[in-house]
């Protein structure tokens, strides 16, 4: 297995088709200037497993810069691996390879949240990291798009 930044387009749209399939998404279909515009962001973070030159899991994430300190924190958007090829390690590597970036890219956190209903698989994969707090906080969401 080999994990490792995105580096075009392709491989953008293959990990779409993953995160389309492990989270059921029905016509998340965003055109192609706007993934561009995505990749180009310094600050969104996109990283592959692959797997006999296939892509079988991956990792969004975002650089939040931080006002508090001189450091930025990582926001893990989406992480998820094909079906076939969960509990084989994949997620974790990902999860890993991410703390490696942030030590070398001066960050000082990485977090991540997940829905606490119907999400007990995604819940006990996170409790198998190496994190070092766990807490539970209402999200609040305001859907601009009405």
């Amino acid at each position: 297995m080999q994990i490792s930044v995105i580096d075009n387009m392709r491989q953008f749209k293959e990990l779409l088709e993953v995160f389309s399939e492990v989270f059921e998404w029905e016509d998340n279909v965003v055109d192609d200037n706007y993934l561009t515009d995505s990749l180009n962001n310094k600050n969104f973070l996109v990283f592959i497993a692959k797997i006999d030159d296939k892509i079988v899991g991956g990792m969004t994430a975002h650089i939040l810069p931080n006002y508090e300190r001189c450091k930025s924190s990582i926001y893990i958007y989406d992480l998820a691996v094909r079906e076939s090829f969960q509990k084989q390690g994949i997620g974790k590597s990902l999860i890993n390879y991410l703390l490696e970036y942030g030590k070398n890219n001066n960050i000082y956190d990485i977090f991540v949240g997940t829905e606490q209903c119907d999400n007990e698989d995604a819940i006990a994969f996170y409790r198998k990291t190496p994190f070092d707090l766990e807490m539970k906080v209402l999200q609040y969401s305001y859907d601009i798009d009405k």
